[in-house]
């Protein structure tokens, strides 16, 4: 990737209320059979965001399936994610009616998969990346620890106008954006999409020496310090960066998102989706 100016990307406002939840089911854990819950959706403003995108779209774990009747379930099977790009794109209809869907970009931060009969099972994300890439500009993600494609289903990732997915981490220009992905976790390599601590790290590493505007991880970071969970090490690696957007997944925070005095945010977007658009300075 060629020297880039960089740009700064500032989440300034996140609403305290969902403007739209989705309905879904998913597997209970423990084997519990079925479990109902709500995909939240909020509206945010950011600041930095460059005026060839008019919106960012940022979500991860969409681990679910639409609708709250599991009879309805059985015939449609519609994945969580491909729900959520459908009520996105009625959601830009009405409340956002002069932004062109064309210059919107999505982040999808992994664990696009689900299966009722199995908490936590492995599968197919692809409907929903197509989704996604049918109803916005650009669709750039990653993988989840859940997320299993065929060296066929990465191939047509890779050849779709308007798709970036970082199947081995990266950084790519888009909209006047350095854009850079790691997907996967931390853990054991004999499983899919996990890497040894060292070698993901170095990945990171380099990633970051490459000074990307946003960073899309699967794994958050654990910042103990504001009792927010996930990986120290990955932290660790994180906390000396200035001027960068991480999104995230793959543990759930209460906070939405976390920050520093440097200029470095951490948004975790496990189960949730959010809407942003340029902030309007006063």
């Amino acid at each position: 990737m060629k020297k880039h100016t960089k740009r700064a990307l500032k989440i300034v406002d996140i609403a305290k209320e969902p403007l739209e939840k989705i309905p879904y089911i998913t597997a209970a854990s423990k084997g519990a059979g079925i479990s109902y819950e709500w995909l939240p959706i909020y509206w945010g403003e950011m600041l930095g965001l460059p005026e060839e995108l008019d919106a960012l779209i940022i979500a991860s774990d969409l681990q679910g399936i639409a609708g709250n009747k599991q009879e309805k379930m059985e015939k449609t099977r519609k994945l969580l994610g491909e729900e959520l790009a459908e009520v996105l794109s009625l959601l830009f209809q009405i409340h956002l009616s002069d932004l062109d869907p064309a210059k919107v970009m999505v982040c999808l931060c992994g664990d696009l998969y689900t299966d009722l009969s199995k908490r936590g099972a492995s599968g197919n994300p692809l409907p929903v990346w197509r989704a996604f890439q049918s109803h916005f500009g650009f669709v750039t993600g990653i993988a989840g620890n859940h997320d299993l494609l065929t060296n066929e289903e990465q191939a047509e990732l890779g050849s779709t106008s308007g798709i970036q997915f970082f199947s081995d981490g990266g950084t790519i220009m888009h909209a006047n954006l350095a854009i850079a992905g790691l997907g996967g976790i931390i853990g054991r390599t004999d499983k899919p999409n996990r890497m040894g601590e060292a070698d993901y790290l170095a990945k990171l590493r380099d990633i970051l020496k490459q000074a990307p505007d946003i960073l899309l991880l699967h794994e958050s970071p654990e910042i103990s310090s504001q009792g927010l969970p996930g990986n120290s090490h990955i932290w660790n690696e994180l906390q000396n960066a200035a001027e960068l957007l991480v999104c995230c997944g793959h543990v759930h925070w209460d906070t939405a998102l976390a920050g520093t005095s440097e200029g470095l945010q951490i948004l975790n977007s496990d189960g949730r989706a959010f809407i942003f658009r340029a902030a309007t300075l006063d």
